[in-house]
C-alpha cells in the first residue's frame, strides 16, 4: 500500500495498516481511513510517479464515463417518445448531447498523448498528465449531467446508471491531485520552460 501523510509518502504491507471504512459519494468506490505504526518512507520521485499513474488512470476513466453517458443518453433519446416523436429529434436535446460529445472528442487525444509520453519523468510529461486529468473529468462531468437531464427524473433513480457516472466523476475530480494542483503544474510548465512552435514541434518530433 502507498500511504500519504503530512506531505510525506510511505509504503506499507497490508498487515501494518488498520483500515476503517468511510462513506463515499460514489457507492461503488470503497474508501478507507488508514492508520499505521511502521512504514518505509518513499522518495519524492516514487510518490510523483504514483501520483502521475493515478491521475492518468483517472483521466482514462473520465473518458470512459463520458462516452458511456452520451451513448446511454443517445439511445434513450431515440427510444423515448414525447408529443408523438422521439425526444432526440428536438434541438434542445441534440445540442446538449452534441456539446458533451465535442468535449469528449477534444479530451480523448489529450489523454492519449499523455499516455504516450508517460514515463518521460519531466515537467513536460507531467503537465500533459495534468492537462489530461482536467479535460477528461470536465468532459465526464458535462456528459453525465447532460445524460441525467435527457433521462429526466429517471436519471436520478436506480433504474439507470447515469447518476452513478456523475458521482464517479465527482469523486475522481478530487483524487490524485485536485484541479487546482493540476492547473498549477500546467502553469509551471507554461511559464518556466521554453514554449512556442519551434520548441513544441521539435519536442513532438523527438518523441514520435
Amino acid at each position: 500500500l502507498i500511504l500519504h501523510r503530512d506531505g510525506q509518502a510511505f509504503v506499507a504491507a497490508p498487515d501494518q495498516v488498520r483500515l476503517t471504512r468511510r462513506e463515499s459519494i460514489d457507492p461503488f468506490r470503497r474508501l478507507f481511513h488508514a492508520e499505521w505504526d511502521e512504514a518505509t518512507p518513499l522518495g519524492d520521485a516514487d510518490w510523483d510517479l504514483a501520483l502521475d499513474r493515478g491521475a492518468l488512470f483517472a483521466a482514462a476513466q473520465g473518458i470512459g464515463l463520458a462516452q458511456r453517458s452520451v451513448d446511454m443518453a443517445v439511445a434513450y433519446a431515440i427510444e423515448r417518445q414525447q408529443f408523438g416523436k422521439p425526444i432526440g429529434s428536438y434541438q434542445a436535446v441534440k445540442h446538449h448531447l452534441a456539446s458533451a460529445q465535442v468535449a469528449i472528442e477534444f479530451a480523448r487525444p489529450v489523454v492519449l498523448a499523455a499516455a504516450a509520453q508517460f514515463g518521460q519523468r519531466d515537467l513536460y510529461s507531467c503537465a500533459r498528465i495534468s492537462h489530461a486529468k482536467i479535460v477528461a473529468l470536465e468532459a465526464a462531468d458535462q456528459a453525465a449531467r447532460a445524460a441525467i437531464q435527457v433521462h429526466g427524473a429517471m436519471g436520478y433513480s436506480w433504474e439507470v446508471d447515469v447518476h452513478l457516472f456523475l458521482k464517479r466523476s465527482l469523486a475522481l475530480t478530487g483524487s490524485w491531485g485536485t484541479p487546482a494542483f493540476h492547473r498549477a503544474r500546467i502553469a509551471e510548465r507554461l511559464f518556466t520552460r521554453p514554449s512556442g512552435p519551434d520548441h513544441t514541434f521539435a519536442r513532438e518530433t523527438e518523441h514520435a
